[in-house]
């Protein structure tokens, strides 16, 4: 049985490390996070995070601490930077395991880490340069140790993982994030009507998440005033109302794009989720596991419910109640094996979904149904923003994309006959080995065409074509929010200066005094395009709006485009 997270471990890690530097950063998110890391060892300031020089606070420094510690040793570059998502995924899904362990036995355990594992949220994010997954790992070490106390086998160890699992969380993602389990555990203790709750929160346990959290949010609060109502009210509370005094650029999702969103990122398992979840709900509950597996439901149905109705939520939000609802799943189908049930209402959809995920691949393969661009302003972020903007990039050509669609559409065809045979014998346990296998050999194929998707957006081409002429010296400034080519900082390894680039992660940074130099005006753009020196400009903003309708037509040369990006100068080559 302890063996279980260790081979869950082994699949996952074979599956998210495999291909890490296969594609260059994505600009962003991941080029200004890797450069964020790149400047920290620059400065040998770990309080301050800064990108181009400038203080930002958009996110705690959990993850560029990480990227630090390993560029100080290899360097930046996209492998390393995207291997701390990668282990934290990896991570996840044997912890999950071994709660799985704890509360089901060893099926539950072996189910849920793979389930964990094989989903394309978590997927694709464990191979991005974000947040996101340290996030969702700390806080499932969280409940790990939550439940192993509940269940006496962790004593004050559960409730130092615990704790401590939350003071990590408020360091990875933000400060209100820990507050959520806490919502979810007061709302599980009203329900079984638990007295007291003393016990759950004593004098050490509290001081711990304190000694976890508070050191660098006074820290940063010292070296910048101002920071703790930025990061809690602004970035957060005014969020959330969207009423933020420095708004960014980002789109959110309607609720029903949100939930379509989350349902999808986590098919298959998904189509288990709801009788998962009113299963775990449904009372009595007979013991402390009926009672955890309360607690899991309710997590889930906290974080997907609230992020339904906020009026603030990006896709990327429903990955913490991952874990949850993939021990939920696999609880569902382990009573299934368990009493060999039929279950048609588990193998039944699986059939129409990987059927219907075969037909689409390969219609797209053909060229008769294209991949819309709709459907990426729905999951990606970036996309959505430009397609705000009426910049909705072309994308890479379908000659690119097509071995990855093939091949897609064989794996789920094999996938719909694999349960439709498990149907017809009406066989649980081969429903859910196809699905697995189905998923572990879909995500590799997914992986290569987020590869190609990062080549088509990459600033690389672009700051080649920089690098190639530009001389010591020699002024660049971007035009347009930084962290869209964050990777330009990381080949340049000097500032740049900014103009119209204030709605963004760094407009609160750009209140501090050293930040003036940073950020010109559009009067300072045209003095310094007719001076002598050359001076390059590297742009995200549409022609039509972009700084340059106001310079000198004769002066303005376009040397390089690069989806939404262009690069002029006031000298031609």
């Amino acid at each position: 049985m302890r063996l279980i997270p260790l081979g869950v471990a082994a699949v996952a890690a074979a599956l998210y490390l495999a291909g890490l530097g296969a594609a260059p950063f994505i600009d962003p998110p991941e080029g200004f996070h890797a450069e964020i890391a790149r400047e920290m060892v620059a400065a040998g300031d770990w309080v301050t995070p800064r990108l181009n020089g400038v203080r930002y606070f958009d996110k705690p420094p959990l993850l560029h601490w990480l990227l630090a510690g390993l560029f100080a040793v290899t360097g930046p570059s996209p492998a390393v930077a995207r291997l701390p998502s990668a282990l934290a995924a990896v991570a996840c899904a044997a912890v999950t395991a071994r709660l799985g362990l704890l509360l089901g036995g060893p099926r539950v355990g072996l189910l849920g880490g793979l389930m964990t594992a094989a989903n394309l949220g978590l997927f694709l994010f464990g191979r991005l340069v974000k947040p996101d997954l340290v996030f969702v790992l700390c806080l499932t070490v969280a409940w790990a140790g939550f439940a192993a106390a509940y269940l006496g086998r962790g004593g004050r160890w559960g409730l130092a993982l615990f704790w401590g699992g939350l003071g990590l969380a408020t360091l990875a993602k933000d400060l209100l994030g820990a507050l959520g389990p806490l919502v979810a555990v007061a709302s599980f203790f009203w329900l079984t009507r638990e007295r007291p709750v003393a016990p759950w929160r004593p004098w050490w346990a509290l001081a711990l998440f304190a000694a976890v959290a508070v050191p660098w949010y006074a820290a940063a609060e010292a070296a910048s005033p101002g920071f703790l109502w930025y990061t809690v009210v602004d970035n957060h509370l005014l969020n959330v109302a969207r009423q933020r005094v420095f708004p960014d650029e980002d789109v959110p999702l309607g609720p029903l794009e949100f939930l379509l969103v989350t349902v999808a990122a986590f098919l298959p398992w998904s189509l288990a989720a709801p009788a998962a979840i009113a299963r775990a709900l449904r009372g009595p509950w007979a013991d402390a596991r009926a009672r955890l597996w309360a607690l899991l439901a309710l997590w889930a149905l906290l974080v997907v419910g609230f992020f339904t109705v906020a009026p603030f939520k990006l896709p990327h939000y429903g990955l913490p109640a991952f874990p949850a609802l993939a021990l939920l799943a696999a609880r569902r189908w382990d009573e299934a094996i368990a009493r060999d049930e039929p279950a048609r209402g588990l193998v039944l959809p699986l059939v129409p979904l990987f059927a219907a995920a075969a037909g689409a691949l390969a219609a797209a393969a053909a060229g008769v149904l294209p991949l819309p661009s709709e459907a990426l302003t729905a999951v990606d972020v970036t996309t959505r923003n430009l397609a705000a903007r009426g910049q909705l990039p072309a994308g890479a050509p379908l000659e690119a994309y097509r071995p990855v669609l093939v091949w897609g559409a064989l794996v789920c065809g094999l996938g719909a006959a694999g349960a439709a045979l498990a149907l017809r014998r009406r066989s649980s346990q081969l429903g859910v080995a196809v699905a697995l296998g189905a998923m572990l050999a879909f995500l590799p194929l997914a992986g290569k065409g987020m590869a190609e998707f990062a080549r088509g957006r990459a600033a690389a081409p672009l700051v080649e074509a920089l690098l190639a002429c530009r001389q010591p010296g020699e002024v660049v400034i971007h035009e347009g929010a930084l962290e869209n080519t964050g990777s330009l900082l990381l080949a340049l390894g000097e500032p740049v200066r900014v103009v119209d680039g204030l709605v963004s992660n760094l407009a609160f940074g750009a209140t501090f005094p050293e930040a003036r130099a940073v950020f010109w005006t559009a009067d300072r753009v045209q003095a310094a395009w007719a001076g002598p020196g050359r001076v390059f400009l590297v742009s995200v903003v549409a022609p039509e709006r972009s700084v340059v309708r106001t310079l000198p037509r004769e002066r303005v040369h376009l040397l390089a485009a690069a989806g939404p990006r262009r690069l002029y100068s006031n000298v031609g080559d």
